[in-house]
C-alpha cells in the first residue's frame, strides 16, 4: 500500500517552482527577507524602513524619512551580509535606500507569518537588540566611521 505522505508536496517547493516560472528565481528566500525583516535589522530600524523590492540582486529599502534613509545607508553592508546569511546564498548584491509616502508596516515578531521557518544550516542572523532609536543612530554612526576610515 502506498503511503499518502509520499505524494505530499511542500508549499515551499510549489512556491519555488511557481516563482521561477514568474521570473522570481528565489521566491522562498525573498519571502524570508520580508517576513524576517525585523530579525535582520532590529526593531528600531524596522520601525522606520522596510524592503520594497528585490530585483537582479538589488534590494530596495523604503525609509519613512530622509534622515532615516541616511542613517540606514551607513548600515547597507551589514544589512546585505545579514540577508545573505539568512537565506544561505548571495541573493543581495546591493542595498539601495529611498524614501516614500505611507506608513511603514512596523516591526513584527521574528517568525510572524514566516513560511520558511528557521534558516536551516545557516548561521543565525545577529539580533541587534536595538530598542532605542539613539542606539540605532549610534550604530549607524560607527558604521559610517568604519567606512570613512577604510576609504582613507
Amino acid at each position: 500500500m502506498t503511503d499518502p505522505l509520499d505524494s505530499v508536496v511542500r508549499i515551499k517547493d510549489l512556491l519555488g517552482d511557481t516563482g521561477r516560472r514568474l521570473g522570481l528565481p528565489a521566491a522562498v528566500e525573498t519571502g524570508a527577507i520580508w517576513s524576517r525583516w525585523t530579525e535582520i535589522v532590529g526593531p528600531a530600524v524596522a520601525a522606520h524602513a522596510e524592503p520594497s523590492s528585490l530585483k537582479s540582486g538589488v534590494l530596495r529599502v523604503r525609509a519613512d524619512s530622509p534622515a532615516w534613509a541616511t542613517e540606514i545607508g551607513y548600515l547597507k553592508d551589514e544589512i546585505k551580509a545579514a540577508v545573505n546569511r539568512l537565506v544561505g546564498l548571495e541573493l543581495v548584491e546591493e542595498v539601495r535606500l529611498w524614501t516614500g509616502p505611507g506608513a511603514i508596516r512596523g516591526p513584527r515578531p521574528a517568525g510572524a507569518g514566516d513560511m520558511t521557518g528557521p534558516a536551516s544550516g545557516s548561521a543565525p542572523v545577529p539580533d541587534s537588540g536595538v530598542q532605542d532609536p539613539n542606539v540605532a543612530v549610534e550604530r549607524a554612526r560607527e558604521a559610517w566611521a568604519r567606512r570613512r576610515d577604510s576609504a582613507s
